[in-house]
């Protein structure tokens, strides 16, 4: 078998219908039939790439603004509210996320990724409502973890 041969047999395409694993040559899916097309598998890949780059901006956004929001800081009582919430938040949202880019996929990613976004949207959703009438304490991390719903929801047959 030449080089060029061994590459190309390598090669996969995931169907997008049923995600199994193809041989790059096949016109169509050995398990459920749908025709394989290599732009909707490249489509695929990217918006799984969005998903893993909005739990890792999820995350690394509840971290600064633990560090810096100054509500947050100014109020001990908001501890249980906001500040475990958001630890979890983000270490579900890094997990998740190493998850996806690993290709870890099934009912147990689809769990850590929901938790994640649960766990940061609420609380920073309640905290953009109360800095409403505060100057400076607003941010729009429930905007994120609204996006990456929508996009968990739109792949939840793919992941």
């Amino acid at each position: 078998m030449s080089k060029k041969r061994a590459e190309k047999t390598s090669e996969r395409i995931k169907c997008v219908k049923c995600g199994f694993e193809n041989p790059a040559e096949m016109k169509f899916c050995g398990n459920c039939g749908a025709k394989l097309t290599v732009a909707e598998a490249q489509k695929c890949t990217s918006s799984l790439e969005s998903l893993i780059m909005l739990h890792l901006t999820g995350s690394l956004y509840l971290l600064i603004s633990l560090a810096f929001n100054s509500l947050i800081r100014a109020n001990t009582s908001f501890i249980l509210m906001f500040v475990l919430p958001y630890l979890a938040s983000t270490v579900l949202g890094l997990y998740a996320a190493y998850m996806l880019y690993k290709g870890v996929s099934g009912k147990y990613s689809k769990i850590i990724s929901l938790a994640a976004i649960i766990s940061g949207l609420v609380p920073a959703l309640i905290l953009f409502i109360i800095g409403l009438g505060i100057r400076g304490v607003i941010g729009p991390a429930w905007i994120i973890f609204l996006v990456n719903a929508w996009l968990l929801w739109k792949k939840r047959t793919e992941i």
